[in-house]
């Protein structure tokens, strides 16, 4: 029993020490559903931006139709979603049964 090791004599595991660096950390390579977009249906209400756990959702600066500005849905980053589907099941177009503004789709490995 005395070669068991203290918590203070393991090495250190998969800890990130430096504070605020998790955008630097790839966590979406292990997904296998993605969310996909389709702009042409989307009203831009932001609430997949919201829900989405990771930061996952890219906005860009756009105008609304009568051209004040504001937030569009730009993209999401794959490099950080996770594949959880928050986005996709918050989607207010999609709950509407109208069209599918973002749909989960099998993800190629």
């Amino acid at each position: 029993m005395s070669d068991l090791k203290n918590w203070q004599d393991l090495p250190l595991g998969g800890v990130i020490v430096e504070a605020g660096s998790a955008a630097k950390y790839e966590t979406g390579s292990w997904r296998t559903w993605r969310p996909v977009t389709h702009r042409e249906h989307c009203i831009h209400c932001l609430k997949c931006w919201e829900y989405c756990p990771e930061d996952a959702i890219k906005l860009e600066d756009g105008t609304d139709a009568a051209g004040a500005p504001r937030k569009l849905v730009k993209e999401i980053e794959y490099f950080h979603c996770k594949g959880c589907g928050l986005c996709v099941r918050e989607c207010p177009v999609n709950k509407e049964g109208k069209a599918v503004a973002l749909e989960f789709v099998r993800d190629e490995v």
